[in-house]
């Protein structure tokens, strides 16, 4: 069964759902928004649908060319420490402790690549992950819990906008559930419990897909025929494709930074939504293997990082030099899971070349005879965090930048100066502060607030620059709305400098850094462009990309936007506005490429508010209509009354 015109809108609409809530990969978001805003929208994806179409679409000439378009973005992981940090860990001669993060060298110790192509190959990822990245989701436990798919999917009237669960419900469920556990096995059984926490070395690039082996997993769908079985069988071949180009791509550079990486293994691209349902498959034997020979009290694995918790009968620290080696030795290579320690590093049975490396494992072991405090004040932390509103506590919102950037890190009794070991950021807590300073000028008028200006300016030195580049839009955000346009030139001009700065033991990944954080400085000054208060004149184009297009195709940030669903419509002013002077018109086309799911309750806000001619339509009416034409589905589960002639609407 050939693809159809409606099959590429699923698959577009699913993709921009999924590229709206990303928050940190600004340059897909600017490609998506200049692919639906250019003026052969339409054609492009009519070409996609053909070539999927052809006889071989991985070996079709638009689709090589589409390849020949493949880059990277290169990111920071992990800096290194400065000759300063080390001076402060070193105890032999005393603790220096400062605040003082600028130095002339930021450098970058470790790297993360970022696949960056067309957005054809992005929608031909979809529409895999729609046809046959669906079968091999249905094959995992549920003890998997990151990336998985959303059930809709398997629904052949599926017009929703998802494609994967919420993340964020996952990984909360694949957090909480070990930690319950341990805790019921401690009170109620009161039994001793460890938990064992791992991590896979560099999992996306050490994954070595036999894609043979794929196209084997993938059944007979009981509502598709042979025909669409063979269509999810094509585009694996295109994906597949993707991948080799890709690794090619990478290649140089990877050599440099990743040398321990055989040159054969084809790994997975970290950004194609492809990736993250082939990653979860690929470790499925993995999953089998400690469910059946462990039989753990708790298991579950969020992608590469794997949570195990097992009742244990005696103190696995008790008169033991290595006591994580020991407890991992029987917990895991003893059931023949892992092979044994080499170089520093456990090997995964089922997938040669998947390591685990002992100094990344962590070991908690609790005694039911003695207090678990511990553990129940972490259980009530994870609550509070999951539970945090936007602007609660209220009182919080005149804490400084330095009251919820910064935390002490202490080293026996809180109450003791000599306690004091060392400063650390604190990313949660930042990531708080700035959501709530820029609601709180949304919902108040307020001038700019020196004081946090400063603490801006003060705190995105040196490496905290760098360490936390994925918060420039946040700040540019809440000093666009806030309208303060003396701290947004100089702060701009502040990580410029920094950004100079940066550097890698390979020059070449040193030019590359450099380049892709400038590009991301602009496309997050561009973010919050198109939400602001004022022009700060940083609306240039960024490879063809400005904030206009960003708001063309709503792939901005919609709880930045004043007045409900202003953004819907065909007003062109700053969305950070209360009220209009005039009346603005619905925007169909932005209403029916929506990205996220329109409330019903937003929609009457939009009829109510004055903003929008409705035509004359009463407001249930109007609002019936937005909402039906944004979420491709009828209303449910509202009534209005009808106006008695006696009533005025």
């Amino acid at each position: 069964m050939p693809f159809t015109t409606d099959d590429l809108d699923k698959a577009y609409r699913k993709l921009k759902s999924l590229v709206y809530y990303d928050k940190t990969d600004l340059r897909l978001r600017a490609r998506l928004a200049a692919f639906e805003c250019a003026e052969d929208f339409e054609a492009r994806l009519e070409v996609v649908r053909d070539v999927l179409n052809s006889e071989s679409p991985s070996k079709s000439r638009r689709f090589k060319g589409w390849l020949k378009d493949i880059g990277f973005r290169v990111v920071p992981k992990k800096l290194r420490d400065s000759p300063r940090d080390e001076a402060m860990s070193a105890p032999e001669h005393g603790r220096l402790i400062t605040n003082v993060t600028t130095t002339k060298v930021i450098e970058v110790e470790k790297v993360n690549y970022f696949f960056d192509g067309a957005i054809e190959l992005h929608l031909i990822a979809v529409l895999w992950v729609m046809t046959g990245g669906r079968h091999l989701d249905a094959q995992l436990a549920p003890e998997c819990c990151g990336s998985r798919l959303s059930d809709k999917l398997n629904r052949i009237t599926d017009e929703s906008l998802e494609l994967f669960t919420k993340y964020h419900e996952q990984y909360a469920r694949w957090r909480d559930t070990g930690i319950r556990k341990a805790k019921q096995l401690l009170v109620d059984e009161q039994r001793n419990v460890a938990i064992l926490g791992l991590d896979i070395q560099e999992y996306f690039y050490r994954i070595n897909v036999d894609f043979g082996e794929v196209a084997q997993a993938l059944p007979i769908s009981s509502r598709a025929s042979e025909e669409t079985d063979d269509r999810a069988i094509q585009l694996l071949a295109c994906i597949e494709a993707i991948g080799r180009a890709y690794r090619e791509c990478i290649g140089p550079l990877l050599s440099q930074t990743h040398p321990t990486i055989d040159e054969s293994t084809t790994g997975l691209p970290i950004g194609l939504c492809s990736s993250l349902v082939l990653a979860n498959w690929y470790l499925q034997g993995f999953d089998s293997a400690v469910l059946k020979r462990i039989r753990p009290a708790y298991y579950g694995r969020y992608v590469d990082d794997i949570l195990i918790v097992v009742p244990v009968p005696v103190d696995p620290t008790e008169d033991d030099d290595d006591p994580i080696g020991t407890f991992i030795h029987s917990l895991l290579v003893g059931p023949r899971i892992l092979k044994d320690l080499v170089g520093g590093a456990y090997e995964i049975r089922s997938r040669p070349g998947l390591l685990l490396q002992q100094s990344k494992c962590i070991l908690q072991y609790f005694d039911a005879g003695h207090s678990i405090a511990g553990l129940e004040k972490f259980q009530k932390k994870l609550e509070e965090n999951g539970s945090d509103f936007l602007l609660l506590p209220v009182d919080e919102a005149d804490n400084s930048m330095e009251d919820v950037a910064y935390e002490l890190l202490y080293e026996g009794s809180v109450n003791k100066f000599r306690s004091v070991k060392g400063l650390a950021e604190n990313r949660y807590e930042l990531a708080k502060h700035l959501a709530r300073q820029t609601v709180l000028h949304l919902v108040t008028d307020d001038p700019p607030d020196r004081k946090v200006s400063k603490g801006l300016q003060q705190f995105f030195k040196g490496r905290s620059a760098i360490e936390f580049f994925d918060l420039w839009e946040r700040v540019f955000t809440l000093l666009g709305i806030a309208g303060d346009k003396v701290t947004m030139r100089s702060f701009v001009k502040q990580l410029k400098v920094e950004l100079s700065r940066v550097q890698n033991h390979h020059d070449a990944v040193t030019v590359q850094l450099q380049a892709d954080l400038e590009q991301h400085l602009e496309l997050a000054l561009a973010m919050s462009d198109a939400v602001c208060a004022q022009d700060f004149g940083f609306s240039e184009l960024v490879d063809g990309i400005h904030s206009e297009e960003l708001r063309r195709s709503n792939l901005l940030r919609h709880h930045f936007v004043r007045a409900p669903l202003l953004n819907y419509t065909t007003y062109t002013g700053p969305l950070s506005t209360r009220k209009l002077n005039e009346a603005v018109e619905i925007d169909r086309r932005k209403l029916e490429r929506s990205p996220r799911f329109v409330n019903f309750d937003e929609c009457m806000l939009l009829a109510y508010s004055g903003n929008v001619d409705t035509r004359k339509s009463r407001p249930f009416v109007f609002a019936s209509n937005v909402y039906e034409r944004a979420n491709r589905a009828e209303i449910g589960g509202v009534k209005w009354p009808k106006p008695s002639a006696d009533t005025e609407d």
